[in-house]
């Protein structure tokens, strides 16, 4: 007979904890990634050139790759942001530098987190995939609150990608 503890087991302990990704942590510190020069010092990735000079100055770093950089070679998304309507083809360039300054101030925080591509798909007008799931939501919810529109946010199994769908009609003005 299974106890009342027994029998509600929590879906993310009962399945097993292999993640898409292995752990991408350089064997070393510091390292520094061959691509985006990104520092590994003190169990931290950094793009701050400051950090990048004293490392060169007193060590010799070992050659990595960052997992940014390495999802951008596997193609591999945390995040994937669906924008369509007819307020985006009016507003384009706008809602694509509401995207780079978001992504922009999302690196100053985590260097790495960055838009992998922005591309146009058969069904959607534009398609931005990003490094992580935090700034796939974050550019969602920057693009909803300045432009409005609805976004919808559906998380897939055991939360390892994340697929925002945005949209807005602009609105005809009445004659």
């Amino acid at each position: 007979m299974l106890s009342a503890k027994a029998r509600f087991v929590r879906r993310d302990k009962a399945l097993s904890s292999t993640n898409a990704l292995p752990d991408l942590k350089p064997p070393t510190d510091p390292a520094i990634c061959s691509h985006c020069q990104a520092v590994w010092r003190k169990r931290n990735w950094s793009l701050d050139p400051a950090i990048r000079r004293e490392v060169l100055r007193w060590h010799t770093p070992a050659p990595a790759i960052c997992p940014a950089c390495r999802s951008a070679k596997e193609r591999t998304p945390a995040g994937i942001l669906y924008l369509t309507g007819s307020f985006l083809q009016k507003n384009r360039a706008e809602i694509l530098n509401l995207l780079r300054n978001a992504e922009r101030a999302a690196a100053a925080k985590n260097p790495l987190e960055r838009i992998l591509r922005i591309e146009k798909d058969s069904r959607y007008p534009l398609v931005v995939e990003t490094t992580s799931e935090k700034l796939a939501r974050r550019l969602g919810r920057a693009v909803s609150k300045a432009c409005g529109g609805s976004l919808e946010i559906r998380f897939s199994h055991e939360d390892k990608l994340v697929r925002l769908y945005w949209r807005r009609d602009a609105v005809e003005p009445s004659a």
